[in-house]
C-alpha cells in the first residue's frame, strides 16, 4: 500500500523547498587528486571522458573501467591549477585510490586523498542559482534533482550552515534525499550501478567521449556501440500496490515457468508525495517501455516500465 504521509509530514521533511524553493545536505566528500606534470596524460588512459582541454574551473562527469568494459567508479573530474581533482561516492574512494595508485607507478603522477578535510554540499530547488556563496569554493553542476553542489572545507562548515540557514534554506534529511533521487532516475553506485553494470546499462552516455584515444575498458565498449546492443537498461518502475523490495526479479506476467526467466529487477524504490510508489531497476532487451512486470517473491506485486529520458 502507498503510504499515506504528506510532504509536511516528518518523513518529507525539506521536500516541497526541495522542489519549489531552496534546500541543501551536507554529505560526506570523497575527494582524490592527481598531482603531478604528468595527471592529464595519465587521466586521459584511465576515464572514459576526454581529459584533453580541461579547463581551471571546469567540471566533467567521467567513469572508470576495468579491462572487460564494467564499472569500477563513477565521478566528477575537475581542473585545478596544479592538479586534477576527481570527486567520488564517499562509499568507494579507497577503491578509487587502490585504483589508481596501481596504474600510477613508475609514471610523474601522485595520488592524494584530502577527503577528511572536505565537505559536500548538495543543494535542491530553483532559488539555488540565486544564492550567493564564497567565491574560492569549489562548485559542482546541476544534476538532474540536484540544483547543484558545493566542495568546501570541513572548518567551513558552520560558516556554509549559517549563510544557508539566512537564506531560508531548508535542510534535507537522507530519506527526502533518496525520494528526490528515485524521482528524477538518478542512479547511485552501490544500489542501481555497480562491478556488475556496462555503463552503456546504466546511461552514462556523457560521460563517454567516443573521439578520444585509447583508455582501460575502451574496447569493449566501442565494440558493442559498434556491433551490438547491451541487454539490460536502467529504467523507472511505478509500482500500482506497494513498493517493490530492492533486490527483487521481476519476470512477465504470462511466464509459462514463474522465476525462471528474469525479466528485470528492482535496485531501489521509495514513495514519492507526488507519484506514488515508485522505483529504479533494470529491464531486459525484449521489454518494452509500458510493460507490466511482477515480483517473482509476490505475483500481486508489479511493476510498470517507463524509460529514462537519454542521458
Amino acid at each position: 500500500m502507498a503510504s499515506s504521509a504528506t510532504p509536511s509530514t516528518p518523513a518529507y521533511s525539506g521536500y516541497v523547498a526541495a522542489r519549489e524553493k531552496l534546500a541543501h545536505r551536507f554529505r560526506a566528500a570523497g575527494v582524490l587528486d592527481v598531482v603531478g606534470e604528468g595527471r592529464i596524460s595519465f587521466l586521459q588512459g584511465q576515464l572514459t571522458q576526454e581529459m584533453t582541454g580541461l579547463a581551471v574551473g571546469e567540471c566533467r562527469p567521467a567513469a572508470g573501467l576495468t579491462s572487460k568494459g564494467k564499472l569500477l567508479f563513477v565521478a566528477r573530474v575537475v581542473g585545478l591549477e596544479d592538479r586534477v581533482r576527481l570527486v567520488v561516492p564517499a562509499s568507494i574512494r579507497r577503491l578509487v585510490l587502490e585504483h589508481l595508485q596501481k596504474y600510477a607507478v613508475f609514471t610523474k603522477v601522485g595520488i592524494e586523498d584530502p577527503s577528511e578535510e572536505f565537505v559536500r554540499v548538495v543543494l535542491y530547488g530553483p532559488e539555488a542559482s540565486r544564492l550567493r556563496l564564497p567565491v574560492d569554493l569549489d562548485r559542482l553542476p546541476a544534476d538532474r534533482e540536484i540544483a547543484g553542489e558545493v566542495l568546501a572545507p570541513s572548518g567551513r562548515r558552520a560558516e556554509l550552515e549559517a549563510l544557508l540557514l539566512s537564506a531560508g534554506s531548508a535542510e534535507v534529511p537522507e530519506e527526502t534525499a533518496e525520494v528526490l533521487r528515485v524521482e528524477a532516475g538518478r542512479p547511485r553506485f552501490g544500489s542501481d550501478m555497480d562491478s556488475t553494470n556496462l555503463p552503456d546499462e546504466v546511461g552514462l552516455g556523457d560521460a563517454i567521449s567516443t573521439t578520444k584515444g585509447c583508455y582501460v575498458g575502451q574496447e569493449v565498449v566501442a565494440r558493442l556501440r559498434t556491433y551490438g546492443r547491451v541487454n539490460r537498461r536502467l529504467v523507472r518502475f511505478r509500482f500500482p500496490g506497494r513498493p517493490i523490495e530492492p533486490g527483487t526479479p521481476l519476470r512477465r506476467p504470462d511466464e509459462e515457468k514463474p522465476g525462471k526467466v528474469e525479466a528485470g529487477r528492482v535496485t531501489s524504490s521509495a514513495v514519492s508525495p507526488q507519484s506514488g510508489a515508485i522505483g529504479l531497476g533494470y529491464a531486459f532487451r525484449d521489454v518494452s517501455d509500458g510493460d507490466r512486470l511482477v515480483s517473482t517473491v509476490r505475483a500481486d506485486d508489479a511493476a510498470i516500465v517507463s524509460d529514462l529520458a537519454p542521458a
